[in-house]
């Protein structure tokens, strides 16, 4: 059964910009999903987040281009009101990431890839770093 991932926007981001040294691991996560052997996830509200911060970078045009691509093979999922009156009951730190949290347990999430692991504590879901992820899958 193929799992499900819910990818952080960060890595998402790691890509478009090319930020180092993260871009290797997060690009090879999205090889993974593109490749179709894991289902990778992605909140509506992140997309929006991406294409503000990609369009800031380069233009309105490449970050919608970027977007395309990305979507092609990473399903977008929506926010309701559960997940976010979960995230505001929530013990996480992070608001944004509480809510992306409760949107991936509510899709059923095998795990979350994100940088940003000390924001997931309160998770019920598997919280990986994209190094930790890919040398999972190819074990």
């Amino acid at each position: 059964m193929i799992k499900k991932v819910f990818i952080d926007s960060e890595i998402i981001l790691d890509v478009a910009a090319a930020r180092k040294p993260f871009v290797k691991n997060s690009k090879s996560v999205l090889s993974i999903v593109e490749n179709g052997n894991i289902m990778g996830l992605i909140t509506a509200n992140s997309i929006t987040n991406i294409y503000y911060i990609l369009r800031k970078l380069s233009s309105s045009d490449k970050a919608k281009d970027f977007i395309r691509t990305i979507i092609k093979y990473i399903s977008i999922i929506p926010v309701d009101h559960h997940n976010v009156s979960n995230a505001l009951d929530s013990g996480f730190t992070d608001f944004e990431d509480a809510v992306q949290y409760y949107s991936a347990l509510t899709h059923q999430c095998d795990y979350i890839i994100t940088r940003n692991t000390e924001d997931y504590k309160e998770s019920k879901i598997t919280v990986l770093e994209p190094g930790e992820f890919i040398a999972l899958f190819k074990s």
